[in-house]
């Protein structure tokens, strides 16, 4: 009774534990199910749900930071700048999402997207999609290749 009251409060675990900054999701998933022995999918949807609220604070707030620096600044650019922004939201955003969270963490790539000023809407969606993507790929690798490989888990290494 006392493992599945503990089990059941290790998802809220992957959540919060996701929502810290410079912890990623993805982290988490591979320690939820590899080590914990947690089930898969609510460990996945848990760690996703948790990393993602973070990059939504950190977004709305780089959001309301700019529009408060535009209104300060007057907001005159040249057309080069323009283009260059343009490039940045076209190309850039998508790249600087999908490697964000490898190399420099989720937090920190939504907050350079939105530095840039990038628009709200395309860093939200192409920040999500990497969140899921990489959140999906550890979660079956963890997953599928604990299975794959006979390895055991943390909890039935020592007999329990």
């Amino acid at each position: 009774m006392i493992a599945e009251f503990l089990k059941e409060w290790s998802y809220l675990a992957v959540f919060v534990l996701a929502a810290l900054p410079w912890v990623e999701s993805a982290f988490v998933v591979v320690l939820g199910i590899a080590m914990l022995d947690l089930n898969p999918v609510a460990t996945t949807i848990m760690a996703f749900l948790g990393n993602w609220v973070t990059v939504l604070l950190v977004i709305f707030l780089f959001d309301r930071w700019n529009a408060w620096r535009n209104k300060r600044s007057g907001g005159g650019e040249s057309k080069r700048s323009q283009r260059a922004y343009r490039l940045f939201v076209r190309y850039g955003l998508p790249g600087l999402a999908f490697l964000g969270p490898i190399l420099i963490g989720t937090e920190i790539a939504a907050g350079f997207a939105m530095l840039f000023k990038a628009p709200r809407g395309p860093v939200l969606f192409w920040m999500t999609c990497s969140l899921a993507f990489w959140t999906i790929l550890f979660a079956a690798a963890a997953a599928y290749g604990v299975d794959l490989f006979g390895l055991t888990r943390m909890n039935q290494s020592f007999g329990a």
